[in-house]
Formats: structure tokens, C-alpha cells, sequence
């Protein structure tokens, strides 16, 4: 807030500095000093929105990134629905048919019931009808019938007790699958939340983004009426603003990244053949060079981080150009992206034990998203895209989501193939 608040102070600060700036400022007098000044100061707002330019341009293909992926989602979630939806019915229909044979069986138990009643309460019934028998075949029948009655019913019975029995299972087995179902919904609605929650933050960003945009091209339309050192407070203040912004766009590849990781359970990798049996990770470019280590850096173009104004959350390495960049570890393709700014081309690699790597400013993405690859495979190409001063790697590995040192998790003595 109070950073806002600043900025309205400067914005009115300068519409009525214009016409005091010759008396009210401490610039140089000399007309080329003035101008050098002012030329110098227009190149930094000027590499101000290339690099807000390219954030935004990031923040659009994040933005569409998380739109597909909500409609993924979404479309998971109506199959889902459907299917729960499917077995509601059958789960409906197994419980009537329950009741029917239900019913079945207590009509046969009683008629079985009643049979054995008879029999008991009034044999002589039953010898009546046995007497009342024309012959010995007769007699044979009538006996033979009365059986096969009591067998019938009892068979019946049996029967139907088997089948409804077996419905039973039947239905048990669906509402198990209901279940299982239900929980896998309630599992993808919780990641399209959380992907919604990304997506206002992203589009918030863009706000602020193109905000700042509209801001620095009006410092620059107006640097030729203001004094110099009002200009130079502006343009320090917007620098300010916008590394924080930019900052916000590269942490937006990390928070795919911790989305992919929520929704696709990494387990497990087992060790490849030829992978280090000492280290967990080998060097991605094994002849390269160490151009910038991981750490707080005075490199004005490195984003803030963990309270410093400029940290460079990775390590940079340096081989020529197109030169191929190895996969540090076994792992699994999480995300593959490409920016303007920040990363450029980058590859982002999940790894067993809550470990990711990132390598960024590539020329050219050899792998894909959801690949398997093991240590040692060609994810990339040496290259200059992205927020970058020349060819080179930037390499960084992540624990839990936090950035950490690579070199203790590498083989010592610098850049090597070595691979024991």
C-alpha cells in the first residue's frame, strides 16, 4: 500500500514539476550532461518494459496453461460425475431387485412353511390322500409328487438366496467403485480450486504488470519535460515494482510445478543403469564452466528473494553454444515452458524424494512433459532466451519447493563427467 501511495505521490510529484524542474532541480547545467543523463535513464525504463513486456508476455502463456489445465480438470470431473452418476443407477437397481428376490424367498419359505405344517398338524390328511390312491403306480406318484414339491420349494429357496446373495456382492463392489470414484472427484475438485486460486493471482499480476507498463511509457514520453533526478526517483521506483512483479511471474513456473506434483504422485524412481552409485546428481553440462554461483548477487537483473534485493536461486554455467544439457538425475518431465523473460526455454525435471530441477535459457527442448528420463539424457540445448546476457545454463535444484545450493548434491571440484 505504501508503495502505491508513493507512486501517486511521484505522479503528482511530477505533473507540477514541469514547469519548476529549471529552478527546483539540482541537475547538471552542462545541455550534454543533461543529455547523457536523460539518454541513460531512457535506456533503463526502456529495458524496464522489454523486461515487463516479456513478464507479460509469460504471465499469457501461464494464463492459458492454467485455463487448459482447469478444462482438463473440469472435463475429468464431469466423467467422473457421470460415471458416480452410472453406479448411483445401478446401485438403485441392484437394491430393488434385493427387495424382489426378498420377497421371493419369504413367499417360498412360507409355502415351505405351510407344507411342513400341514404334514405335522394333519398326517391324516396326507394319508387320506394316499389312501384315496387307485393303485400302486398311483400311489408311487402321489408320493413322488408330494417330494418333488417340498424339493422344488426348497431348491427355490436356495436359489433365490444364491442370486440375492450374489446381488449383494454385486451391489457391495459398486458402492465400493462409488467410493472410489467420489474420492478421485473430491481430489480434482481440490486441484481446481487451488488452480483457480493461481489463476487470480495470475491475472492480478497482468493487472499490476500492465499498470506498471502504461506507467513506464508515460515516464517515457514525458523524460524530455522532467528534471533529471525527478526522473531517475521515478524510474527507481518503477524498477522496484516491476522486479518484484517479474519475480512474481518466474514463481508462477514453481507453482505449476507444485500443482503438477500435487496431481501426479512421483513415488518411487528406480536407479537406472549407469546412474552415479556416491552422488545423486551429476553435472549437466560436464565441461562447462561456473559463470555465477547460487546465492545473494549485486546483478541488478537477478529477481529478490528470502530478503535480499538480488539472489540468484540457481548456478549458471557456460559451455558454447547448442552444446547439450544432461539430466542431473532419474526422474520424471513435470514442465516444459518457454518465456521472454526469466527462464526463456526452460525444463523442469520431478524427482523421487520431493527433489526438482530446472534448466533454463535452453535454445532448443529436447523431452516432453510426462516423459521418464534418467541420468544422463539430453533434455536441451545451451542457449541465450529468457532474461539473459549470453549463452549459458541455469541450473537449479529445489527441495520441497525451496531453492538450495546444487553444488553439495554434485561431484566436488567443479563442472566433470565423473560419474562413479
Amino acid at each position: 500500500m505504501k508503495r502505491w501511495l508513493l507512486a501517486l505521490a511521484f505522479s503528482f510529484l511530477v505533473l507540477g514539476a514541469d514547469q519548476q524542474a529549471a529552478t527546483a532541480d539540482s541537475s547538471p547545467t552542462n545541455p550534454q550532461q543533461r543529455l547523457a543523463i536523460i539518454q541513460q535513464i531512457r535506456a533503463q525504463l526502456g529495458s524496464n518494459l522489454a523486461d515487463a513486456l516479456a513478464a507479460q508476455q509469460q504471465l499469457q502463456q501461464s494464463l492459458a496453461a492454467n485455463t487448459a489445465q482447469q478444462r482438463v480438470l473440469q472435463a475429468k470431473i464431469e466423467d467422473l460425475q457421470a460415471k458416480i452418476a452410472a453406479l448411483d443407477a445401478a446401485i438403485a437397481a441392484a437394491q430393488q431387485q434385493e427387495a424382489v428376490l426378498g420377497a421371493r424367498i419369504e413367499v417360498e419359505r412360507a409355502q415351505i412353511s405351510q407344507l411342513a405344517r400341514t404334514v405335522y398338524e394333519s398326517p391324516s390328511s396326507v394319508l387320506l390322500m394316499l389312501a384315496q390312491s387307485q393303485s400302486l403306480n398311483d400311489l408311487l406318484t402321489r408320493v413322488a409328487d408330494l417330494n418333488v414339491a417340498g424339493s422344488r420349494a426348497a431348491d427355490l429357496k436356495s436359489s433365490l438366496a444364491s442370486d440375492l446373495a450374489q446381488l449383494q456382492q454385486q451391489r457391495e463392489a459398486e458402492q465400493a467403485a462409488r467410493e472410489e470414484q467420489a474420492a478421485q472427484e473430491a481430489d480434482l475438485a481440490t486441484q481446481l480450486a487451488q488452480l483457480k486460486v493461481l489463476y487470480a493471482k495470475q491475472v492480478k499480476s497482468m493487472h499490476d504488470l500492465q499498470v506498471k507498463i502504461a506507467e513506464t511509457r508515460s515516464e517515457l514520453a514525458r523524460l524530455r519535460l522532467q528534471s533529471t533526478s525527478l526522473a531517475q526517483a521515478v524510474t527507481d521506483m518503477l524498477q522496484q515494482q516491476q522486479d518484484e512483479i517479474i519475480a512474481a511471474a518466474m514463481q508462477s513456473v514453481w507453482t505449476q510445478v507444485q500443482l503438477w506434483t500435487e496431481a501426479n504422485n512421483v513415488g518411487q524412481i528406480p536407479t537406472s543403469t549407469g546412474h552415479s552409485t556416491k552422488y545423486r546428481f551429476i553435472w549437466p553440462e560436464p565441461n562447462a564452466k561456473v559463470s555465477q554461483p547460487f546465492g545473494p548477487t549485486t546483478f541488478w537483473f537477478e529477481p529478490p528473494y528470502g530478503g535480499y534485493k538480488h539472489f540468484h536461486t540457481g548456478i549458471d554455467l557456460v559451455e558454447p553454444f547448442g552444446s547439450p544439457v544432461f539430466a542431473a538425475d532419474d526422474g520424471i518431465v513435470a514442465v516444459v515452458g518457454s518465456s521472454g523473460s526469466g527462464y526463456g526455454n526452460y525444463v523442469v525435471i520431478a524427482h523421487a524424494g520431493g527433489f526438482d530441477t530446472l534448466y533454463g535459457h535452453l535454445s532448443s527442448i529436447l523431452v516432453r512433459a510426462g516423459q521418464r528420463v534418467t541420468q544422463g539424457t539430453p533434455v536441451g540445448l545451451e542457449g541465450s532466451t529468457g532474461n539473459s546476457t549470453g549463452p549459458h545454463l541455469h541450473f537449479e535444484l529445489r527441495v520441497g519447493q525451496k531453492p538450495v545450493d546444487p553444488a553439495p548434491y554434485l561431484p566436488p571440484g567443479g563442472p566433470s563427467a565423473y560419474r562413479v
